[in-house]
């Protein structure tokens, strides 16, 4: 092993009786995620399909990791309206500011009685969510993490080491990062400090070994 991560807690669901877990910023993360149970979800957007050209990936999914540390300090100072603002949830609750209850439809075309959106156009669930990314999903599976204390600026080092599974990281989250990357407001409270892709061949056979198949003939 030439590198590791410790976390601790998931930071988000993935199906079943699981309720969704808060992150260090206090929101519920991953809301609507993608249920592993849900087989057709999983073939659709996460495991990697026949059109695959490396035969041994077939059946597996590419896994996107990226250690992004939250400005717990800053984060703290704002007040209650900015962060759900900035979010586009309610924070206790977890509804969406169009709803009343965590897994309302989040309406982004709700407007207020003076014309602007009720979820700002810079709203993080505005700029994450698949209706407005031509149906692009991934599927999340991250950790929260803390590692002490930064001894440049005496600040806390933790946040959320995100992690998602997808059949095509460009497609989906590299097409994703690029909408949050322009006009985030969470952008604002985070800071991305490493990013990593790896391959995660499929399932092994009865007598095989992982990725068995990048040595047959």
């Amino acid at each position: 092993m030439r590198w590791a991560q410790l976390g601790f807690g998931r930071a988000s669901t993935t199906g079943g009786p699981q309720p969704t877990p808060r992150n260090l910023q206090g929101f519920r993360d991953g809301t609507n995620n993608i249920s592993a149970g849900d087989a057709a979800a999983m073939r659709r957007h996460v495991w990697v399909g026949p059109d695959e050209p490396q035969a041994w990936m077939r059946g597996g999914a590419y896994l996107v990791t990226r250690r992004i540390r939250m400005l717990i300090e800053t984060w703290d100072r704002s007040t209650l309206d900015d962060q759900e603002q900035t979010i586009g949830r309610r924070k206790v609750s977890g509804a969406p500011l169009t709803g009343r209850h965590e897994h309302d439809p989040v309406d982004l075309g709700a407007v207020k009685a003076d014309g602007e959106s009720v979820i700002a156009a810079d709203a993080h669930i505005r700029l994450a969510s698949h209706t407005a990314n031509g149906g692009v999903r991934v599927l999340r599976r991250g950790y929260s993490f803390t590692d002490g204390i930064d001894p440049a600026t005496g600040e806390l080092d933790a946040g959320l080491f995100f992690i998602c599974f997808q059949r095509d990281p460009h497609a989906q989250f590299a097409a994703i990062q690029r909408r949050l990357g322009s006009v985030d407001a969470l952008a604002e409270y985070i800071k991305h400090t490493s990013s990593a892709l790896f391959a995660v061949p499929p399932g092994i056979q009865p007598g095989g070994h992982v990725a068995d198949g990048l040595f047959t003939g």
